[in-house]
């Protein structure tokens, strides 16, 4: 089987390795040049720590943050550790940990070509491909796994229907005075509502901050605002001394189709990521093995190969759809929800699952709405 994966990101990449180990002729063609830097909070979470284990892939120097920290609007916050029997979360710059992923798809065999843009593609597999040099050829695949992000344009020219909906963010890095607290930090501050703040560290005295809102706000202005004003971030990073390495980006959110013939789209491609938490690491490494599996499975018969993905990614649009009701939840009743979680540490760990973890059917929302 011929493969082609365009862009570099985690879907490509693991899609890429997975393939290569299981004899596949596979290239990866990524338009920027490489190593790139990426607009993320850097957050690993333990379902991301699940989908790398299933790879076979550990992050070199990784450091383990077995707790989250919620912030509500009215300054209450509460601590709560992951599920029972999931991994403990960890940071890890986008640079690095595309990197990582790369580095192990070549290792398995595939090929890999940065600089390199596909400027077409036809949905029976036929590629036009810019390369850095400039030369412009075309390329003939038995499949194409479309991981070109949020912000490729090759969906749109085969068809795909846009995203229903976008979350945009903000990021950039900090250096504290003191010790971070180690674990995950997400605050509903009354100045980015509906949306959140987020600590999250990446050194003793480093941290990715950001946030992440729904209305496509001035978000660097929010950041810069909230890290200047809100008392939880003045406690929390006290004596930091500016923002540095600001990058902010979309999140797209839900897609109606993800396979035209030969090409199935993945990971935000696919617009699997959280609307509530706007996690999307996780569920661009499953897309991928989900497209994997059924290409295992079917073989050369992409027709049937298609349609086994599909019907395997709709699990990400229920969890969208009970994504999008906790997100009212966590955007008007954020201070109850603190309140109760301090006094009921059950509830506190299922208000934080409600952020990272899949979310199959309505009982997320009852079980939250009826703890309220």
């Amino acid at each position: 089987m011929n493969v082609a994966v365009i862009g570099a990101g985690p879907s490509g990449s693991a899609a890429a390795i997975a393939l290569a180990r299981m004899g596949a002729a596979v290239t990866i063609y990524e338009r920027e040049r490489w190593p790139r830097v990426k607009a993320c909070g850097d957050g690993i979470t333990p379902t991301s720590i699940a989908e790398l284990d299933r790879l076979g892939i550990a992050l070199p120097g990784r450091r383990r943050f077995p707790a989250t920290v919620v912030g509500g609007p009215g300054g209450g916050a509460f601590r709560a550790p992951w599920p029972v029997g999931a991994a403990d979360g960890t940071t890890m710059p986008r640079r690095d940990f595309d990197d990582v992923l790369v580095r192990a798809a070549v290792a398995a065999g595939a090929t890999f070509l940065d600089a390199t843009t596909v400027t077409a593609c036809a949905a029976d597999g036929t590629l036009t491909i810019r390369s850095r040099s400039g030369a412009v050829d075309r390329q003939a695949h038995d499949v194409v796994l479309l991981a070109e992000g949020a912000t490729g344009g090759l969906a749109a020219t085969l068809g795909f229907p846009a995203h229903d909906g976008r979350l945009a963010a903000y990021r950039g890095y900090v250096d504290t005075a003191r010790d971070l607290d180690p674990a995950y930090q997400v605050h509903y501050a009354r100045a980015i509502n509906p949306g959140y703040a987020w600590i999250f560290p990446v050194d003793t005295r480093r941290a990715n901050v950001g946030v992440c809102v729904v209305r496509r706000d001035d978000v660097r202005a929010q950041l810069a605002r909230w890290i200047a004003t809100d008392p939880t971030a003045r406690t929390e990073l006290a004596g930091a001394t500016g923002l540095a390495e600001g990058k902010g980006g979309v999140i797209p959110i839900g897609r109606a189709q993800r396979v035209a013939r030969r090409v199935f789209a993945l990971g935000d491609a696919a617009g699997v990521a959280d609307p509530l938490s706007a996690e999307g690491i996780s569920q661009a490494l499953g897309t991928a093995r989900l497209a994997v599996a059924a290409l295992r499975d079917f073989g050369g018969d992409t027709a049937r190969a298609g349609a086994a993905y599909v019907a395997s990614v709709r699990g990400y649009d229920t969890n969208n759809r009970e994504a999008l009701r906790m997100r009212q939840l966590f955007a008007w009743l954020a201070d109850p929800m603190v309140a109760i979680a301090r006094r009921r540490p059950r509830f506190a760990r299922f208000v934080v699952a409600s952020g990272y973890f899949p979310k199959h059917d309505a009982s997320w929302f009852f079980g939250t709405f009826a703890n309220l």
